[in-house]
């Protein structure tokens, strides 16, 4: 599991979880460096697996020792190691999105519990909003949403980048982050890889020339390979797998040069 995988499964659980089910993980400490995540006390709750039928339990701290009841057996004791918790640093999420980007309209806390704006980029159709909600899965998470964005400015475009679900409302497009974001391992960085305009349905805007046949599929291609892990950190080592991988995807079409896939690259990495 890489560390932008093991982000959106923490995300995914809305809530502190042990972080001895994930430490051991080397994607683990690369989101720790990162900032990504957090670890701030210990569990409310715990599985207890003490009895013959497993059931949640409520964490308790008595005669100085942690632990957890079990109608079969009692207080099941517990070292405070085995229940430290972790969960996504929301904040740093938000905002490490927002610096990529250099989004506008910025907001360093919660519009509503675990909704974020994570700002406003520019389009040639007006702004595009960004959003962060963990889950788009249910009924909650459409009425979370829509309660959130109540008191919002209102924008004809919007995306919500989610960890799980791909439930969307009017106006807004859902994408799941792992689609569109890339944690380079050697910087502890998010940059952000997908056409975000294009996501959001911001028509393209015609200058007169030749239409553009690259975008799209080279769009595709470089979301991809941040999603699976695979973007190289030098923008001309990377423009060159791109050029390689094209080759061998699209056999029949002509390739674009060299230059013109670096561009792309440069025009991804850059936020523009």
């Amino acid at each position: 599991m890489n560390a932008l995988d093991l982000l959106v499964t923490l995300l995914a659980q809305r809530g502190r979880v042990r972080n001895l089910e994930y430490s051991c993980l080397p994607a683990y400490d690369q989101l720790i460096k990162a900032g990504l995540i957090e670890e701030s006390g210990v569990v409310s709750s715990i599985i207890c697996d003490e009895c013959d039928q497993p059931h949640d339990a409520k964490v308790a701290y008595e005669d100085k020792q942690y632990g957890y009841f079990c109608p079969d057996f009692g207080f099941i004791p517990k070292e405070r190691s085995e229940l430290i918790a972790t969960q996504p640093n929301l904040s740093v999420l938000t905002a490490q999105i927002a610096d990529h980007l250099d989004c506008k309209r910025r907001k360093s806390t919660p519009l509503d519990r675990d909704m974020w704006r994570i700002g406003a980029i520019d389009s040639n159709e007006g702004d595009v909003v960004l959003y962060l909600k963990p889950t788009m899965q249910d009924a909650q998470d459409i009425k979370d949403l829509e309660s959130a964005l109540a008191g919002e400015i209102k924008s004809n475009f919007g995306i919500v980048l989610t960890s799980k679900g791909t439930l969307s409302v009017a106006r807004y497009a859902t994408v799941h982050l792992q689609d569109v974001l890339s944690l380079e391992p050697l910087v502890a960085k998010l940059t952000v890889v997908g056409d975000l305009r294009a996501i959001a349905g911001v028509p393209e805007q015609r200058t007169g020339g030749r239409p553009n046949n690259y975008r799209t599929p080279l769009s595709e291609l470089i979301a991809i390979r941040g999603s699976q892990g695979r973007t190289l950190k030098g923008r001309n080592d990377e423009a060159k797998a791109l050029y390689l991988e094209f080759k061998a995807k699209y056999p029949d079409r002509k390739c674009p040069s060299l230059p013109t896939v670096k561009k792309y690259v440069s025009e991804v990495r850059g936020g523009s």
